[in-house]
């Protein structure tokens, strides 16, 4: 007796789902694509408009240019600073707001929340905190990029939410062996929270990679600017004035548009290398973040 297996077809939904995510996903992929096969291909090509999909005449001569520009390593170097810093002070400063306020016992739970609320509809706007900065100190400081946006408060209802699904006797347990708030906090709080200081490090690393518009206020001296505001000021006006750059661009055989894909190329590494590492608390972080609050 033969026994007849029946097929599972696939609902016409789901092919629909699928298929409208793989166009979306050749939409997200091509430009991302097309600027790597640029940055890789002859200066000609780039010219005559023939790189399409993958690179004509490869050759690295507009990486070459990149590395060799003074301005990119040092605005480089700015970045990876500043996104250390202000991501080392959003995870610090907002977990030590986010504990207090997790705790039951603490008076001062309710009023403090409804202030970080307010802050969340309401702001002072541009003006005004360029003056603050101003009498802070701050313009032309790299703390400028580091201090001032280190705290959000949506963030920090993220965290007091992630801190009060950690078990209270977890705290009261060390509270009796004599630990203080600071110790807790330290010791007990922040290792059970590593999905969600990972989701909110990648958050905080992208923000300030990508943040310009602070530097672009707050910092004259263009020795200390990010890189991406270098890579905005050679994207929209590529400085092309002077001798020295006509003659070096002259001399590698290099096309503006390969620089500007090399350069983004370049840019986009640090991004792509850390975010492998972080992804698989992502998920986890966001999610137990949110669900409750």
């Amino acid at each position: 007796m033969k026994m007849s297996v029946k097929k599972k077809s696939i609902p016409f939904g789901d092919i629909l789902i699928y298929g409208g995510l793989f166009l979306l996903m050749l939409v997200i992929l091509f430009p991302m694509i097309y600027i790597i096969s640029i940055s890789f291909s002859d200066t000609g090509a780039v010219s005559r408009g023939e790189v399409v999909l993958l690179p004509v005449e490869f050759n690295l001569d507009a990486y070459r240019y990149v590395f060799k520009d003074a301005r990119f390593a040092r605005a480089y170097g700015n970045s990876i600073f500043y996104a250390a810093g202000s991501t080392a002070a959003s995870v610090l400063l907002t977990g030590l707001i986010a504990y207090p306020l997790s705790v039951e016992g603490f008076s001062g739970r309710k009023p403090l929340t409804i202030l970080l609320m307010i802050t969340m509809f309401f702001g002072g706007g541009m003006i005004p905190t360029y003056m603050v900065i101003k009498n802070l100190g701050l313009l032309d400081n790299p703390l400028v990029m580091m201090l001032p946006g280190a705290i959000s408060a949506y963030n920090v209802i993220i965290y007091r939410t992630f801190f009060q699904n950690i078990p209270p006797a977890l705290r009261e347990a060390a509270y009796i062996d004599g630990a203080g708030h600071f110790k807790i906090f330290r010791k007990v709080i922040l290792p059970l929270s590593k999905p969600l200081l990972a989701t909110m490090s990648l958050f905080a690393i992208v923000g300030s990679w990508n943040s310009y518009f602070d530097a672009l206020i707050y910092l004259n001296d263009s020795r200390m600017h990010p890189l991406s505001l270098y890579l905005r000021q050679l994207i929209v006006n590529m400085d092309m004035s002077s001798q020295g750059m006509r003659d070096i661009m002259v001399q590698m055989d290099v096309n503006p548009r390969t620089i500007r894909a090399a350069t983004m190329i370049v840019a986009m590494l640090p991004i792509m290398c850390v975010y492998p590492f972080l992804q698989k608390y992502f998920a986890s972080g966001v999610m137990i973040g949110s669900v409750k609050g």
